[in-house]
């Protein structure tokens, strides 16, 4: 099957764009011929460069809902977008056109082009929170044109949690188009662990007996890192000696510097641009940190569980996730109760053998690209 994977083309970094690359691999392996369609936008260069290791890439003139004044009203109302974009869709002429969005109202033009090229295809919806939710501004409109376009496409509507499928379906109406299928990530080989660890500690600096913590993301409100930092400091009282490393950069990058410096933290936290080879590092610490303010289902704490780091949460987002219970993750609470696996080795490691479990099990992404494929299947069988 010839599938075209289209970017809505919010950025290149983003945990949804990354999941282009994880899917796109799975489905080549499966003998798929697999196209990646995403805008010019110099920021969408390092997702194109990573895929085109494995399947074709186009890049078209394409303005993503952000980039516009306007945002969502004015993308919905972009016909010739759409017809631009459907017209190059029609040439590649792919058997299936899988378009990626990251919340409901992103890449609304998207939708229109994919029905005006007549294929089948479906869309995959990572956040399902509705502008209103988000406090966004003039919420009300633009919560009218995302329900009006989600509406119209006739294409199926995939979400990622079961949460965000009953967001969807809160928001929309109840629909046999709303599905879910989990994130999957590549399961990592853990017999490299020591000889990975050694080498990036040694890289960076970190003693190979150092505690450390890592969160991986951009540096962004939605991300939340100076709350990282406030639950850093909760762990030192505990742990004295204990290391900490962000990956990823944003418009909070110097909030969160200049936070570090006031504190006094710099010989115990850090923070490193963002890094090709994520790998490496989950393979190369004890525990992964995650407090952002609301997710999908992110790529990083998976990969995490792939690793088998043991994954303290903040109770928000724990609660997106029915998966996820004492016996494989850690709460972070308002009390210090959180604090204590810390302390015991063996917890720490009962943990993350549970996280990896969990991986293997559910979210793997050989399994979600079979999950994609009978949805593919589906859709071509009922497709006039």
């Amino acid at each position: 099957m010839k599938i075209l994977l289209a970017s809505s083309s919010s950025g290149s970094r983003g945990g949804g764009e990354l999941y282009l690359v994880y899917l796109g691999r799975a489905l080549a392996h499966r003998g798929h011929a697999v196209t990646l369609w995403a805008s010019t936008n110099p920021r969408m260069d390092e997702l194109a460069n990573t895929f085109s290791g494995f399947g074709q890439v186009l890049r078209s003139d394409y303005t993503n809902t952000y980039d516009q004044r306007g945002r969502s009203l004015t993308s919905y109302l972009n016909l010739g977008a759409a017809h631009a974009v459907a017209a190059v869709w029609r040439a590649a002429e792919p058997d299936f056109i899988h378009v990626n969005k990251q919340n409901l109202e992103d890449g609304l033009d998207l939708l229109r082009a994919a029905h005006l090229t007549g294929r089948p295809s479906l869309c995959t919806l990572h956040l399902t929170q509705s502008a209103r939710y988000l406090r966004a501004k003039l919420a009300a409109p633009r919560d009218f044109v995302s329900r009006r376009a989600l509406r119209a496409y006739p294409g199926l509507l995939v979400t990622v949690l079961e949460n965000r499928q009953r967001d969807l379906t809160a928001f929309l109406g109840p629909s046999p188009r709303i599905r879910m299928i989990p994130n999957g990530v590549p399961l990592f080989d853990l017999t490299r662990r020591g000889a990975v660890r050694l080498a990036q500690r040694t890289e960076l600096g970190f003693s190979p007996t150092d505690q450390l913590f890592i969160a991986v993301g951009r540096m962004v409100p939605q991300k939340r890192p100076l709350v990282f930092l406030e639950k850093a400091r909760e762990i030192l009282r505990v742990l004295p000696d204990a290391k900490f490393l962000w990956v990823g950069d944003g418009v909070l990058s110097t909030a969160w510097d200049a936070e570090v410096a006031a504190k006094g933290l710099g010989q115990k936290i850090r923070r490193l641009p963002w890094h090709h080879d994520v790998q490496s590092l989950l393979l190369s610490v004890d525990v992964f940190l995650h407090v952002a303010e609301f997710e999908g289902l992110p790529l990083a704490i998976l990969e995490a569980m792939s690793a088998a780091l043991p994954c303290a949460i903040t109770a928000n987002l724990l609660g997106e996730m029915p998966f996820m219970n004492p016996g494989n993750s850690i709460a972070i609470g308002a009390d210090d109760a959180w604090l204590a696996p810390f302390l015991d080795p063996a917890a720490l490691r009962a943990l993350g053998a549970a996280a990896r479990q969990l991986a293997e099990e559910h979210f793997s992404f050989v399994k979600m690209a079979e999950s994609y494929e009978a949805l593919y299947r589906e859709t071509l069988a009922t497709h006039p």
